[in-house]
């Protein structure tokens, strides 16, 4: 059984983290109050969240996950992100804040102004191996 952890990173808009879950194809129940997450043999875990990507929705990646949640922090005013070591090892961790990242930088870049460019098409998102991306942006003054 992997052991659930933390990961430290500041997820702190929902409508930016659920269009990076969407852009890797994944549909996550977003509920009002946090659910139990699912080890990969089906087994009820402690740890809860109230965004949580399904084992079987990860396991397209990976093949034998645990689910992945998001457990909204008040006191800091950002996601906790809880994912499993094994998760971690196949880098889900990864993928998601590179997915993330995206999303967040694209927004905020169009919102200045800003024409992106994007090393990586949508579609590379869904491949089981991760590229490296690089954003450039320009804006003419």
């Amino acid at each position: 059984m992997s052991a659930y952890k933390k990961i430290e990173c500041d997820i702190v808009d929902k409508e930016s983290l659920l269009e990076a879950l969407s852009l890797l194809g994944f549909t996550p129940d977003v509920l009002v109050e946090p659910k139990h997450l699912t080890g990969y043999r089906g087994d009820k875990r402690e740890e809860t969240a109230h965004i949580i990507i399904s084992k079987d929705q990860v396991n397209k990646f990976t093949g034998a996950s645990n689910d992945i949640g998001f457990l909204w922090n008040e006191k800091e005013n950002k996601y906790d992100f809880i994912v499993s070591d094994y998760d971690v090892a196949k880098k889900m961790d990864q993928r998601i804040i590179q997915a993330y990242v995206k999303i967040a930088i694209e927004k905020a870049l169009a919102k200045n102004g800003f024409k992106i460019k994007v090393n990586i098409n949508d579609e590379e998102f869904l491949k089981r191996t991760m590229s490296e991306m690089e954003i450039v942006a320009r804006k003419l003054i």
